[in-house]
């Protein structure tokens, strides 16, 4: 038995307003779960059209590539990408939907600079550089949407786990915890009565 299971007034007031906290913070928990899954059909939605209007950008960008590489090769196609920078222009910032960190990715695009020489290419080289660009942006904001969905999914898992504990668990143990004392407690109030009785009979 530990010190909260000792049946006093004191400790069963103590353990009442536990019990109250216990429920609040599980309605909170509820709340947020709601709003959380609100988001989370948000941005389902938008993964769902970003994944359909991906198969285009896609299918666009490997017919640019096809076409290119029929027109000059792609031997020489191989030797332009290799010649392709690396660029730093992506910034990661993080919003915050009820204690949940959101990842917000800035992409600051920046002209294509041409880093090939324009003998033996053709304008099809050109499309083929222009369509792949438009799939780095758009595979920034497909993976930006997939990692907020898995952030959402983890953290409403978690407020579930918590609140089926506060549920399941804590407040149902707590309540028998309280049934409990408040039993003892009655009962020894109705043996001092009945001792108070006898002793007032004798007198």
């Amino acid at each position: 038995m530990g010190i909260r299971d000792i049946p006093t007034k004191n400790n069963l007031i103590k353990l009442k307003e536990f019990i109250n906290q216990s429920k609040e913070g599980r309605n909170l928990l509820e709340q947020k779960k709601l709003i959380l899954q609100n988001e989370l059909e948000k941005y389902k939605k938008k993964y769902n059209e970003l994944r359909e209007k991906g198969k285009d950008i896609i299918n666009d960008a490997m017919n640019a590539l096809n076409v290119a590489s029929v027109d000059i090769g792609i031997d020489e196609l191989l030797d332009i990408s290799t010649g392709v920078k690396t660029e730093n222009d992506i910034d990661i910032r993080y919003i915050s939907v009820m204690g949940v960190e959101i990842p917000s990715i800035v992409y600051n695009e920046q002209d294509i600079k041409i880093n090939y020489g324009l003998y033996n290419t053709t304008s099809s080289v050109d499309e083929a550089i222009i369509k792949f660009n438009e799939v780095k942006k758009y595979l920034i904001e497909f993976a930006q949407i997939e990692n907020i969905i898995f952030r959402l999914n983890q953290n409403i898992e978690k407020v579930q786990r918590r609140s089926n504990a506060l549920s399941e668990i804590i407040i149902p143990r707590d309540e028998q915890i309280a049934k409990n004392i408040q039993n003892i407690l009655e009962e020894a109030e109705r043996e001092e009565f009945a001792r108070l009785k006898v002793i007032k009979k004798r007198h």
